[in-house]
């Protein structure tokens, strides 16, 4: 028998055929639109097609032996928060206006002689940069949260407290050791080589909830 060879050309339209079975393109004539292959290209095995990326697979080339790469499961999404300070709220303070002084440090000795800090209800935090009452100008305060002063509303009293400094808090020349100590009128508090006097408005006699009232 004689060998029946093919004649593979290409038509306008890019298809490839056998000349000797047709005259012209038969994907033409039947109007067929079947992707243009390529009888001479050497058949891929083990490859599948492109894999959508929404499917968790990879574009074709990036397959091997039909299995998708393995994609890392979704981490949840950090979320930071800064903590801040928790505040007193008194209910006597209308809204918007500054929070009320309920008595003073002031300075006695030391690089700031003369300068008072305003005490407000709440924790107080004592440093030389940063804080509710800013020593500045003694090095040896610790930068922030050196000691703190307390004003309790319930039972209307201070409390003094050490914090992070490195100095050892006085109060009246007595060491203040784990634990915080009760102030009185004119206590004298040492931080660093500063003393301070102890000057409460609020206590007893006078607060700014319904008896401080009776004074407007």
């Amino acid at each position: 028998m004689a060998e029946i060879r093919q004649k593979i050309i290409s038509c306008s339209q890019g298809h490839y055929y056998d000349a000797n079975r047709y005259d012209s393109c038969p994907y033409c004539n039947s109007g067929s639109f079947s992707p243009t292959v390529d009888p001479f290209a050497p058949q891929a095995q083990g490859v599948n097609p492109t894999v959508g990326l929404e499917g968790g697979g990879a574009p074709l080339g990036q397959n091997y032996g039909g299995f998708s790469p393995t994609l890392p499961p979704q981490q949840p999404e950090r979320v930071s928060s800064a903590m801040g300070k928790t505040q007193y709220v008194d209910s006597s303070t209308p809204a918007g206006a500054p929070a009320p002084v309920v008595g003073w440090l002031v300075a006695v000795s030391g690089p700031c002689r003369g300068t008072d800090y305003r005490i407000h209800t709440g924790y107080n935090y004592i440093g030389r940069e940063a804080g509710d009452i800013c020593i500045r100008g003694d090095s040896t305060i610790s930068a922030e949260k050196d000691a703190n002063i307390t004003y309790v509303p319930q039972t209307m009293e201070f409390y003094i407290a050490h914090e992070l400094g490195k100095n050892v808090l006085l109060v009246n020349d007595r060491p203040v050791i784990g634990g915080s100590m009760k102030l009185d009128n004119y206590d004298i508090v040492t931080i660093g080589s500063t003393k301070l006097m102890f000057v409460g408005l609020c206590g007893k006699d006078f607060n700014w909830g319904s008896e401080g009232k009776e004074h407007e």
